[in-house]
């Protein structure tokens, strides 16, 4: 009897074999050609989910009352000076790094790579007002030229070499990848990862328990969740630090197109989000940047800001960026808050034409700021264009409710008058 179903089984077992591996080479090659469209690593890293550049603003009632950063606007001669002499302090670092005399090639970077990526984080630090703590920059070899980076210690960045090399024709991808970790450091990540981790760390006696063993594997599925929402947070948070030190986004985002084609072991157990899903993200959020506002901020902090020094550290293997001079406390980087977030997206929701998104957030932020004039203004600019493209009155009396609330908070204000009397 057991011969019998032994032989069953094995009958079986070369039937889905024989579906599954066609001895049919023209129909072997037809199938893995499918596979390739889906995995094919030039497909990936050439894929996009949106537009290769930030979404253009049409053109829309703006009289630029809503600020993004604090600047001021330079006059480029003053600036093209300032970045000429910078130059010079720039040429005598470089030579400093060039006369420290290397070790071991072996385990330290070459003065050259040392330079490229100094003065890609030194722009950064300087454009986002990042300079009231010494940065350190490691380039670690390692024998499989592994593509990653880490950051650790809130100031403290380690570039693989696999990533430095892939990247190193590209500035702005470099400059990517610099942004996002130091944004994980910025946004508190390291604090929140150690908690979680934790958390994971309670004891179990996995071979007697089954109950435990689900209960861990369903604890790091969580943990997962949460590590890979703090990637598409530094992603995004550490663009808006590229975009303010003049970085090209459309070019930097071959590092993300870069990570696309690279193995991904799965959502529930990767603390890496999906690189398609990276891409989107970053796509996404990019409708909603102030780029042109952000780097006029950057070219501002820049000017008014110094040379930071840069040595090599204790351990032989980093750099340190030194510190900048002191200052006001105030003056330095802060992440932006839940409500500075919402009135961007408002905005820029606006400004793309995208109207009903606009009005919605216009709204909330009218519910926690209801004497705010300039809301008022713009979310009646918003109602007025949903009445000109759908014809539905309501859109229409909204307009004109919100221009007459704006005028009882400012009934000089010359844009609000225009408002209620064009309406």
């Amino acid at each position: 009897m057991k011969k019998i179903i032994f032989v069953m089984l094995a009958a079986c077992l070369s039937q889905t074999i024989a579906g599954a591996w066609p001895w049919d080479y023209t129909s072997l090659n037809l199938r893995e050609a499918k596979e390739a469209q889906k995995y094919g690593t030039t497909n990936r890293y050439f894929a996009t989910t949106g537009a290769n550049s930030a979404v253009t603003s049409i053109k829309v009632k703006d009289p630029n009352l809503i600020p993004f950063g604090v600047y001021e606007k330079v006059d480029d001669a003053k600036f093209n000076a300032k970045i000429k002499k910078d130059e010079v302090q720039y040429n005598k670092i470089k030579d400093n790094l060039r006369k420290n005399k290397v070790d071991d090639y072996n385990t330290q970077a070459y003065p050259k790579d040392f330079y490229k990526v100094y003065r890609i984080a030194e722009r950064i630090i300087r454009a986002n007002n990042l300079d009231y703590i010494n940065w350190r920059i490691a380039i670690k070899k390692t024998s499989d030229g592994e593509f990653n980076a880490m950051s650790s210690d809130m100031n403290y960045i380690v570039l693989y070499t696999g990533l430095y090399d892939t990247l190193a024709d590209n500035e702005d991808a470099m400059a990517l990848v610099i942004g996002h970790e130091m944004a994980h450091q910025l946004l508190g990540h390291g604090q929140r990862t150690a908690k979680i981790i934790r958390s994971l760390n309670r004891q179990y006696d996995f071979s007697t328990d089954t109950y435990a063993n689900f209960d861990a594997a369903m604890r790091n599925a969580i943990a997962n969740t949460k590590l890979q929402r703090m990637e598409y947070s530094a992603d995004v948070e550490g663009a808006i630090l590229a975009v303010r030190a003049g970085y090209n986004l459309n070019s930097a985002k071959e590092t993300l197109s870069f990570i696309n084609t690279l193995p991904y072991v799965g959502i529930v157990t990767s603390s890496h989000p999906n690189p398609e899903k990276r891409l989107q993200n970053f796509d996404e959020n990019r409708k909603f940047f102030v780029e042109d506002k952000w780097k006029l901020e950057g070219r501002y902090n820049i000017y008014k800001s110094n040379v930071l020094q840069c040595n090599k550290s204790s351990d032989r293997t980093s750099i340190i960026i030194s510190r900048g001079a002191s200052r006001d406390q105030d003056s330095y980087y802060r992440p932006e808050t839940v409500d500075e977030i919402l009135l961007r997206y408002a905005y820029k929701s606006y400004k793309n034409g995208d109207f009903e998104d606009a009005e919605k957030y216009f709204n909330k932020l009218l519910k926690k700021d209801s004497k705010n004039p300039i809301l008022y203004l713009y979310l009646s600019y918003t109602c007025e264009y949903l009445y000109k493209q759908t014809g539905n009155d309501k859109y229409l009396e909204e307009a004109k409710e919100a221009a007459k609330k704006g005028l009882v908070f400012a009934p000089d204000n010359k844009y609000l008058k225009d408002q209620a009397a064009a309406l």
